[in-house]
């Protein structure tokens, strides 16, 4: 038995050295799978914006095992980012690079949520002329690399970011008409109850919510509302604008955009809480959904007023409850907290939000966009607890 094993062994080992020498040892294309494969694409156009649109698509991309929710490896010139393929521009936060498969005309764009991936990827230059479309842009590279980095390893967050709800009332029965259109006072330390109110737009009907939000805001008796997502003309077009009880308010629409780290939010921010100050309450926010803008200036102003970091979260995360039933313990409910503190601490300069002092935090803020401390003071007593 003894000599058996042995004899096993040693024709084992002849076996191997004659694969070496025969060559079924060599490298082979598996071995070199840790060595990740580059697919490279030619730049096909740059837009004004600068959005880089490549010569390829997303059934391409595939091809290439990249797909939506995937983290890729981008190579321009000499250097590489990290970036994730996503269908919109807001699957990044404000200033992030995104990859963006265009779902509907099958095109794959390299983009800055906000920003211009061609000058920030040093790609090249924009140049004004006299021809049409009226700018050039002059290049130093003609293609980038793509790598996969990680399979899904942006899926949760896109999945967060693109939540689907339904615009049917019957769908949410255990929801008052109010909190189906997301109708609501903000109810925190330092706001006096039913003085300040948040909501989506009570004119726009394309969620099937405005006719709610228009009762709603009639019953608390609104008397100034700032509509964050409508231009003047934008406003008075709504059928349900005419003869309405909300044409009867003071309304300021300053036109906010989702960029909340711009000079221009700030500006917007600034212009709100004046008109606050100047008009008298109840007071109503909007935006379309009564989401995002609406989310990040009611934060600030709860700040502001005093509020704790739990208040806030929970004020800004009953949005998420109401429109698509999320609950703490929920990967998205998580990651979406997660983003809103993230524009917080950026927007009021705070390094940790739950701990920082965001009355403080939020009051120099106010200061630095041109708030002075004679209107701070008045805006505290428009809001204040009596």
């Amino acid at each position: 038995m003894k000599n058996r094993k042995i004899m096993a062994m040693l024709t084992a080992v002849m076996i191997t050295l004659l694969c070496v020498m025969s060559g079924c040892g060599k490298a082979s294309s598996e071995v070199y799978d840790d060595e990740p494969a580059v697919y490279n694409v030619a730049i096909k156009e740059i837009t004004k914006r600068g959005n880089v649109l490549l010569d390829t698509t997303f059934d391409d991309m595939k091809a290439n095992d990249m797909e939506i929710g995937d983290l890729i490896t981008v190579i321009i010139n000499e250097a590489s980012y990290d970036i994730p393929i996503g269908t919109s521009y807001t699957d990044v936060d404000s200033g992030d690079m995104i990859c963006r498969f265009d779902l509907e005309d099958n095109k794959v764009t390299l983009a800055v949520n906000w920003g211009n991936f061609a000058l920030e990827a040093g790609i090249g230059e924009m140049e004004s002329i006299e021809a049409d479309p009226g700018y050039q842009w002059n290049t130093v590279t003609e293609e980038v690399g793509f790598i996969l980095k990680e399979k899904k390893g942006y899926l949760d967050e896109y999945n967060a970011r693109n939540l689907e709800r339904s615009n049917v009332r019957e769908d949410y029965p255990d929801l008052t008409d109010e909190e189906y259109a997301n109708f609501r006072a903000i109810d925190v330390t330092g706001i006096r109850k039913n003085i300040l109110y948040r909501s989506s737009s009570p004119l726009d009907p394309s969620a099937n919510r405005a006719e709610y939000a228009m009762k709603a805001m009639e019953n608390a008796g609104i008397q100034s509302a700032l509509n964050l997502h409508d231009s003047y003309e934008e406003m008075r077009s709504y059928d349900a604008y005419s003869d309405s009880y909300y044409a009867n308010c003071t309304i300021f629409n300053p036109e906010m955009s989702y960029d909340y780290t711009s000079e221009e939010f700030s500006q917007k921010v600034k212009d709100c809480l004046l008109f606050i100050i100047d008009q008298e309450g109840p007071y109503l926010i909007h935006c379309k959904e009564g989401k995002d803008r609406t989310g990040i200036l009611c934060a600030v102003i709860e700040c502001f007023a005093g509020a704790t970091a739990e208040e806030i979260k929970e004020d800004y995360m009953l949005t998420y409850e109401y429109f698509y039933g999320l609950k703490q313990g929920d990967t998205s409910y998580g990651i979406i907290l997660k983003n809103f503190t993230k524009q917080l601490n950026q927007l009021l300069q705070t390094d940790d939000f739950e701990t920082a002092d965001l009355k403080q935090k939020a009051t120099e803020y106010l200061l630095s966009i041109g708030i002075s401390a004679d209107q701070l003071d008045m805006l505290e007593n428009k809001l204040k607890a009596q």
